[in-house]
């Protein structure tokens, strides 16, 4: 059997091409439809139960935001992911707690070896610490970590890890300046009813 399949899995074979068929509208039905419902709870308990994804308590996903491999994505309690995001869990995503992702964040873990005659694929998993901040438009790249409490400005490229408790900005983002504070009180749970 698994010869069989390993065989018949190849690109461009028909099974290859049917499995795909059914996976990418599995896909589609979570970023074309459940990202549109109105409701947090809805959203969160399709994501949860049919996609698989680890969502803490108090952690609220607002509309129209894009996920691939949501099974791959972790994110703790008490976290915004803002709307329009772009989550690729492909290789992995692991989101601490009390973490803010503003609107249109993209957190990428694949891209394509651009040497490569075969144009093949390469990446690694995403991990943001507890604390952290990401700014609208920030774009975090694969194999990143984002340490405790650090803040990504807005529409920075991050394309180097991030030390806890510093600012970084541009792009590619660079470091600002350490930040005036080692923890926080605010928890990054709020939300915006309807959104």
């Amino acid at each position: 059997m698994k010869a069989f399949l390993k065989e018949n899995l190849e690109s461009g074979k028909p099974l290859r091409k049917f499995v795909d068929f059914f996976h990418f509208l599995y896909l589609s039905f979570a970023n074309h439809m459940v990202s549109k419902i109105p409701s947090y709870f809805i959203r969160k308990m399709i994501y949860k139960y049919l996609y698989f994804m680890k969502i803490g308590k108090n952690t609220h996903i607002q509309m129209g935001v894009r996920i691939y491999a949501p099974w791959k994505i972790t994110i703790g309690d008490n976290c915004s992911i803002g709307n329009g995001s772009f989550l690729d869990g492909r290789r992995k995503i692991i989101i601490g707690n009390n973490v803010d992702l503003a609107s249109y964040v993209k957190i990428l873990t694949l891209s394509h070896d651009l040497d490569d005659e075969w144009y093949k694929t390469k990446g690694d998993k995403v991990v943001i610490h507890d604390h952290a901040s990401l700014f609208t438009g920030a774009s975090i790249l694969p194999g990143i970590t984002i340490g405790e409490g650090a803040a990504i400005g807005l529409d920075a490229v991050l394309t180097k890890d991030a030390e806890a408790w510093c600012i970084y900005a541009g792009n590619p983002a660079k470091f600002i300046r350490k930040r005036k504070i080692s923890t926080l009180k605010y928890l990054h749970n709020y939300k915006r009813y309807f959104h």
